[in-house]
């Protein structure tokens, strides 16, 4: 049985149902010996954040995701069994399987190395992690690191996939499961899928719809790592496109364009 180490962010909102999905799934298939949960959007700054977070979701939207923030921190104090139909943060769903939850800064500062290497995991898996993961950490494990990102590569490398495929009028979206180096995005794929769009779909609906789709893709390629590879930079095509956050313009077009955040 293979030993896995996540790390990634602590969004209720679209990380959560990744996990509850792999979790509901999968496992009994592998060990995990611990997730660990950077802060959300890393050291973006939440002022920042919030602004940009207004002009995507527009007030009503927005009004809508405070409160599933402020209902997931509330329900989050409860209980949950591994047969609950849903969590409301990833400390419940790890409590609810008996998982390992710590809340650390960034992942690259050698304490953290250092105690991953004492977990002996064999694979670290990045799902969404906010840095970017320097050698030493990325040689950790002896079958290295995966990361899952939720578009083709290397058309649409860097942040936030899924709006900007849709921000280009793409009838399907990606998500392709990688190795990760030290330059963003460019690991040599090991599995790749699309889905399909569905007529008037949000944003928001997409991105959960994906992520829960995303979590057996990482379990049929996890099953299939059956010893340490050498992960190659730039594959699948060349360096392809990096997208940035959006700006308040490109924001302003998604929205001219019919397109719905939430």
């Amino acid at each position: 049985m293979k030993r896995l180490e996540f790390l990634t962010q602590d969004d209720p909102l679209y990380i959560l149902p990744l996990f509850e999905e792999f979790l509901r799934c999968y496992s009994g298939q592998f060990a995990i010996a611990q997730i660990s949960c950077c802060r959300t959007m890393g050291s973006r700054p939440r002022l920042k954040l919030l602004k940009e977070l207004l002009l995507l979701y527009r007030p009503l939207g927005f009004c809508r995701v405070l409160a599933r923030l402020f209902a997931a921190k509330a329900l989050s104090v409860l209980r949950k069994r591994p047969s609950a139909r849903r969590y409301w943060s990833m400390r419940q769903l790890c409590r609810a399987y008996g998982i390992p939850f710590r809340v650390i800064g960034n992942p690259n500062d050698e304490t953290y190395e250092k105690e991953m290497r004492g977990r002996s995991a064999d694979l670290l898996v990045s799902v969404a992690c906010p840095y970017i993961l320097k050698k030493p950490v990325l040689s950790a494990a002896p079958l290295g690191c995966i990361n899952i990102h939720h578009a083709p590569l290397p058309r649409y490398r860097g942040m936030m996939p899924t709006f900007w495929q849709l921000f280009n009028g793409e009838r399907e979206v990606g998500v392709t499961v990688h190795y990760v180096t030290e330059k963003i995005d460019v690991g040599e794929p090991l599995l790749q899928e699309m889905l399909t769009v569905q007529p008037g779909e949000s944003l928001d609906a997409l991105i959960r719809r994906s992520k829960r789709h995303g979590a057996h893709c990482l379990a049929r390629v996890i099953r299939d790592l059956d010893g340490p590879r050498s992960p190659a930079a730039a594959a699948a095509g060349g360096e392809g496109s990096y997208f940035t956050f959006p700006t308040p313009e490109q924001m302003r077009i998604f929205h001219q364009r019919g397109l719905r955040a939430i």
